[in-house]
């Protein structure tokens, strides 16, 4: 499957939730796999900030691996396989549906990428390669570090310095937190320490809780010093 093909115009298929004001900060949030935009657009309908355009961008239908099962889903990428080449071509999608969004609010700083579960990876992904400007922030829920024996290859210049939300249920069946705890210890001995905030809940599996969600319109308030 030709990745770049499939994704290469993401606004088209994304649904937009238009600023209530003028148009001065951009969100981008990716769902999980099986998802799509639909399951997110209430809840960011309801935690909107002002002057902000949500976009929710939709994954393309693929055939991907689970427990050694093909499943035809909407998917980021190939969980089992993914090949340099592949992820590349990722990148340059989501970063067209980035610079999309930067020709209109002006500064990287005013843009958020974000996202659940391999929607969080991608989000993961794709802001620590970003290399044109700094980014406003990563909010990576419920995710794990994806593609970890490549990670040096795939962070840029700001990987350091952006600011990076995780948050992650302690009780997750699905990305298992001591999974994800070891992910992020490898990114923390390549440099993203200072820069990254985690939160672990007790309690919670593999969901956003009142909390994470209070959580996340908090960092956005302060990333956009609203």
């Amino acid at each position: 499957m030709a990745v770049a093909a499939s994704m290469k115009n993401l606004i088209d298929t994304a649904h937009i939730i238009e600023s209530k004001g003028t148009h001065k900060y951009s969100i981008i949030w990716f769902h999980g796999i099986g998802n799509s935009s639909d399951t997110y657009k209430d809840i960011f309908t309801q935690i909107q900030p002002p002057n902000t355009r949500i976009v929710l961008p939709n994954a393309p239908q693929q055939w991907i691996t689970i427990q050694d099962r093909q499943h035809y889903l909407r998917s980021w990428y190939e969980a089992e396989g993914t090949d340099i080449p592949k992820i590349f071509q990722l990148n340059e999608a989501i970063n067209e549906l980035i610079d999309g969004e930067l020709k209109l609010v002006k500064d990287a700083s005013h843009i958020i990428i974000g996202g659940f579960s391999q929607g969080g990876s991608v989000s993961l992904l794709v802001g620590l390669y970003y290399y044109k400007q700094q980014l406003g922030g990563i909010i990576c829920c419920g995710s794990d570090v994806p593609f970890r024996d490549k990670i040096s290859q795939l962070m840029g210049e700001y990987a350091t310095k952006v600011p990076i939300l995780v948050y992650h249920g302690k009780d997750d069946d699905r990305v298992k937190w001591d999974v994800t705890k070891s992910g992020l210890e490898l990114l923390e001995k390549n440099g993203v320490k200072d820069n990254i905030q985690v939160v672990v809940e007790d309690g919670v599996g593999h969901t956003i809780s009142e909390k994470g969600l209070h959580l996340i319109v908090m960092f956005i308030t302060k990333q956009f010093k609203l």
